[in-house]
């Protein structure tokens, strides 16, 4: 049985496990990035991948950053969302013109290359740790070359 998840930059694995018959759920999350902003108080999308390798659809139920005063799932048109299904083998990019994170009200100015911390709850995967790089401003996506090494 699974106690708990922890997200280390690329993927949910065991983090206490009792007994043999620990199983990964096979949700990963990774590529999490937004831009910087100019003064503290602005909404700013936000943007990620999720992959299901696991045998079992998983829904990602809510989000939640410490930086933001709310956290929201939007369509490309702006609409919230209410859950998103990952079916197994599937890969969901959340994106610029398509569905994405908005965090709305920020409590700080989000300065290029930092990372803020977020959480991504899934119905069945639970709750996992999600590390927003902030990339410059005109960023069209995550850069992966200037990525620090983090051990844990």
């Amino acid at each position: 049985m699974t106690a708990g998840l922890v997200l280390c930059g690329a993927a949910v694995m065991p983090a206490l496990a009792q007994g043999d018959d620990t199983v990964p759920l096979g949700i990963t999350v990774k590529h999490g990035w937004t831009r910087q902003t100019t003064e503290a108080g602005k909404t700013t999308p936000a943007y990620f991948t999720i992959h299901n390798a696991g045998t079992a659809p998983d829904t990602l139920v809510s989000t939640s950053c410490p930086i933001a005063h709310h956290t929201l799932l939007l369509d490309r048109s702006g609409q919230p969302v209410g859950g998103l299904v990952i079916k197994p083998g599937e890969t969901l990019t959340l994106a610029p013109d398509q569905t994405h994170l908005m965090l709305q009200q920020n409590r700080f100015r989000f300065y290029a290359h930092a990372m803020i911390p977020c959480s991504v709850d899934f119905l069945d995967a639970g709750k996992v740790i999600l590390y927003l790089h902030v990339e410059p401003d005109g960023a069209k996506g995550y850069e992966q070359a200037r990525r620090p090494i983090v051990k844990n």
